[in-house]
């Protein structure tokens, strides 16, 4: 191939990639949240309808994903600062069960924190993240409404309390 060619290709590429992200962020807005089972790390099964009426960061990770762990801190100080004004982050972790333990135990999340199981990359494409990547966090109004969602880690504890405020009850 030409090198002209191998460009076009390579350009059709990204823009075929980034209108793909672009769309799969672009659905479900505004529209009721996806109903769920997971154990917990206790093996309890547990429903998204468990913290019904909470504003909900629903938050997919993994141990072997840097970004991931980067926001992890910011989401143990939003549980333990704004737990009583009705916030609940629940982790999914798209992970072996040990890891996660360990991991868990190792930064002391306050969170529950869910296993993900076969099904959960589905779950994902469900509420929106078709590309499967991580980070993907799902915030969900006391009303079971999707609000926002980001693929790619909060970088400052500004840009999640901003997203998280509108839908916090009063202090």
């Amino acid at each position: 191939m030409k090198k002209k060619q191998i460009a076009f290709i390579a350009l059709a590429a990204v823009i075929a990639l980034a209108a793909g992200y672009w769309l799969s962020l672009s659905t479900n807005q505004g529209e009721q949240a996806i109903d769920f089972r997971l154990p917990d790390l206790k093996g309890q099964q547990r429903s998204l309808k468990d913290w019904s009426g909470k504003v909900i960061v629903l938050n997919f990770w993994a141990t072997w994903c840097p970004p991931c762990r980067d926001e992890i801190p910011l989401f143990i100080d939003a549980q333990k600062n704004y737990k009583d004004r009705g916030l609940q982050i629940v982790g999914i972790a798209i992970d072996k069960k040990e890891a996660v333990v360990n991991y868990s135990n190792d930064m002391l999340i306050n969170y529950p924190i869910l296993l993900g199981d076969e099904g959960t990359m589905e779950l994902m494409a469900r509420y929106g993240n078709r590309i499967g990547a991580l980070p993907f966090t799902v915030i969900i109004d006391p009303r079971g409404r999707i609000v926002s969602r980001k693929l790619d880690a909060y970088h400052s504890k500004k840009e999640l309390l901003d997203a998280v405020k509108p839908y916090l009850k009063a202090k």
